[in-house]
């Protein structure tokens, strides 16, 4: 049994976001594909060291914005200097005003405490085509500051999806299941055909078998299915794995907690029904928002099996804890307790 996260910046740290999952494992062939020419003077060979500790001190008094995840890597130049470089990856999921300024804070922080080179990249998977920040400036009295990074817009490849198919970068499975998600946001049969048809192209890759897991993990969590499309997805992928001899599971958790809930129908065990219902929404709401606080986590717990499968549905379009708020509020309303009347004393 895990031990219950405090109410602090610590259990941000521990969020387990599967974007900074797939940016971990996937470092090397990220850059690669979105910036080649950084790629190329790197020594990859050496190894890349990431440095968690070394981010949360750097980010410990920036409370400027929500981050999707932030990666900082110790790297070495092809040089042949004993210099290693880190490398910031930010992957942006909206619109900020102080987005750039975030960048600006973080590179020049790390640069102070550690005295080395920084190079700042930004992945912006908001779905606003003009927002295209790479520069933070600032001049007063004669006196001028400015940070230049390189930035991609995921929205940008959906102009050529051969190429995304025909790339052998596993960063690109990324990517298209990223781009489908945004397509087929509010159309449920499309996003089930298209996530079968992803994951069915990802099994054909010949990927390491733990790189298709952390694969297949992303394309779950990004291109979340309603319950009933949920359930029909498991089946027919465990039936293709079975007649392609292979054995990849995505998601345990949530197929152990679909197949409760269909014991509990069948049984008709309403309250095991219900308590299935809410820990598969509260972990789907995990993976797509932020840490969730013990009190609202608590209020969903409480919600009705009607209301829990109709959050599992609408989460599909929340961007942001402030949609799971507002939901609550239209559709979980805390009942007022009665008061009683006073009697009046003379």
């Amino acid at each position: 049994m895990k031990a219950k996260q405090p109410k602090t910046k610590a259990a941000r740290e521990d969020f387990d976001s599967p974007w900074k999952e797939v940016l971990e494992r996937f470092f090397e062939p990220c850059i690669k594909f979105f910036f080649p020419e950084a790629h190329a003077l790197i020594d990859w060979p050496r190894g890349v060291e990431f440095l968690e500790k070394e981010m949360q001190k750097i980010m410990a008094d920036a409370a400027v914005g929500r981050r999707v995840a932030d990666k900082l890597a110790k790297a070495y130049l092809r040089n042949g200097q004993e210099l290693w470089v880190l490398l910031h990856l930010e992957v942006q999921g909206q619109q900020q005003k102080l987005f750039e300024r975030r960048m600006y804070i973080y590179s020049y922080r790390a640069f102070d405490r550690y005295n080395r080179e920084v190079a700042s990249f930004a992945i912006l998977t908001d779905e606003d085509a003009r927002w295209r920040p790479n520069e933070f400036r600032y001049s007063v009295l004669g006196t001028e500051m400015s940070l230049k990074f390189q930035s991609v817009k995921l929205l940008d490849y959906a102009a050529d999806w051969k190429a995304l198919e025909k790339s052998e970068n596993p960063f690109a499975v990324v990517v298209m299941a990223f781009l489908k998600a945004i397509e087929t946001r509010r159309l449920p049969e499309q996003r089930y055909r298209w996530k079968m048809e992803l994951v069915k192209g990802l099994l054909r890759r010949g990927y390491s078998t733990e790189d298709v897991r952390q694969l297949l993990r992303f394309i779950d969590w990004v291109l979340t299915l309603p319950q009933e499309l949920a359930t029909r997805f498991s089946d027919e992928l465990t039936t293709y794995e079975e007649k392609q001899k292979m054995q990849y599971v995505t998601s345990i958790e949530r197929i152990g907690m679909e197949r409760g809930m269909e014991k509990g129908r069948q049984e008709g065990m309403e309250k095991g029904r219900q308590e299935a219902t809410a820990a598969l929404t509260l972990r789907l709401l995990r993976r797509k928002l932020e840490p969730l606080s013990e009190r609202t986590a608590k209020r969903i717990e409480k919600l009705p099996t009607k209301k829990l499968e109709q959050l599992a549905e609408d989460l599909l379009d929340f961007t942001s804890t402030r949609d799971l708020t507002a939901w609550l509020r239209k559709h979980a309303a805390p009942r007022k307790p009665k008061q009683t009347a006073k009697r009046a004393t003379a």
